[in-house]
């Protein structure tokens, strides 16, 4: 039975994909989606007016009126908000998140899986199955114990909201998840059904506890961290690479070049364009602590968690003949520069934005849990809710503007199209 942090980050990432789709079958948890996806955007901010949370949480969230209210009196039962009201009307909300507590631990804790109804259950339980690798139709049925019509309904609803996807691969019918696999899904299917999805799944865990080890190695050792790899395994993972699957990050260092490998990206609907930037900056700070840790010229590194928390707390990092080749290609990413101490040896400082703090958190997550935390924030979203009315209605009139030149463009082409269709007539 799903339950707290897994039940609650499953329900958000149902949300998520479905947005303002209206879906009669479910009920409490799109509830809980919401709430958690107020939860995450509020943590760290002043006062809100209520006015631009409503029209803030309709654009970006899909999160209508009627449903904001149920919401916001889920978070102020748990007291993670204070609602200021007049009357029966909320006038702003006051975020009260723990800094240090997993947002989704909290909101887990005021609701039970016997909530939830049969579809809301069948789709949490057949998505938990999907986070670390694809599963064949009828092995989820024997699994989850599912009958094939309520798996059917479940994985329609999903197909909608995308994060439930169908395949049929050499004669069986696969689910996928675009959610936790968003490169070459296809790929990742067939490799499923030709060498086993148990397989898949226990290298994925493996990467997750060994993020940013470096390939040259698992190939050498035939092993992931301390843990051995069976020479099946350790092919699968150098076909997932090869394939797209994993896509890790090549860095080249001096003369050699060399590829870390961390757990597949998360798909669109979890990482938008300025958390993708973040994501590629952290598998860049971890892949350049693993070639000191792990790969190291003349002097090794003993933590490389050590190292990029020292990083964040003082912004630099002690001078070392070896920083100019370990951190240049951080150089070239524009999350630190050099600063010449003496003779050979640089300093590597941290350049202060908000993206680079993000992505040095995120690289630390990493190293520390494996974990990719705060992927799921929408940055635009956050900075509208600190901004005031004028602001957010810019963002409306832009998105409708965007909508219309659309629609003219469309309209035009059809008329062009009439116009060709009566001269060759």
């Amino acid at each position: 039975m799903l339950k707290g942090k897994q039940l609650i980050e499953l329900s958000y990432d149902i949300q998520s994909g479905l947005g303002n789709t209206d879906v009669p079958d479910f009920d409490t948890l799109r509830t809980m989606g919401m709430a958690t996806t107020l939860a995450i955007h509020f943590r760290g901010l002043p006062e809100i007016e209520y006015e631009i949370l409503r029209r803030v949480s309709d654009h970006f969230f899909g999160i209508h009126s009627s449903e904001l209210k149920a919401s916001l009196e889920i978070l102020a039962d748990i007291e993670y908000v204070k609602l200021i009201t007049k009357g029966a009307k909320i006038e702003s909300i006051i975020p009260n998140i723990p800094r240090f507590q997993d947002i989704y631990d909290g909101v887990g804790n005021r609701f039970e899986f016997s909530d939830l109804n049969e579809h809301e259950q069948g789709t949490l339980l057949i998505l938990s199955e999907l986070q670390n690798k694809p599963e064949n139709r009828d092995r989820l049925i024997a699994r989850t114990g599912i009958d094939s019509p309520l798996m059917n309904r479940c994985i329609d609803i999903g197909t909608t909201g995308n994060y439930f996807k169908q395949f049929r691969a050499r004669g069986r019918d696969v689910i996928a998840s675009p959610f936790y696999f968003s490169d070459n899904l296809d790929q990742l299917v067939d490799i499923s059904v030709k060498s086993g999805a148990d397989d898949i799944a226990f290298v994925v865990d493996v990467i997750q506890k060994n993020q940013g080890w470096p390939l040259s190695m698992i190939e050498r050792n035939l092993a992931l961290g301390g843990q051995k790899l069976t020479p099946v395994q350790n092919s699968l993972l150098i076909q997932l690479c090869t394939e797209g699957v994993l896509k890790p990050p090549s860095i080249k260092f001096a003369n050699k070049v060399e590829t870390f490998v961390f757990t597949p990206r998360p798909g669109g609907e979890r990482l938008d364009s300025i958390n993708r930037e973040i994501y590629e900056r952290a598998m860049a700070l971890v892949s350049c602590v693993r070639k000191g840790q792990l790969l190291a010229e003349s002097y090794r590194i003993k933590n490389p968690l050590a190292i990029l928390s020292a990083l964040k707390d003082r912004g630099y990092l002690g001078a070392n003949s070896e920083a100019q080749n370990q951190y240049r290609n951080l150089v070239s990413m524009r999350v630190g520069k050099f600063r010449h101490a003496s003779g050979d040896k640089y300093q590597f400082h941290l350049i202060k934005t908000d993206e680079n703090r993000s992505a040095l958190n995120l690289a630390i997550d990493l190293l520390s849990t494996g974990e990719t935390k705060n992927l799921d924030l929408n940055q635009e979203a956050r900075i509208a809710l600190s901004k005031d009315d004028s602001y957010i209605q810019s963002i409306l009139s832009s998105a409708e503007l965007k909508k219309r030149k659309s629609v003219g463009a469309n309209a035009e082409a059809s008329e062009q199209f009439d116009q060709l269709i009566m001269e060759l007539h």
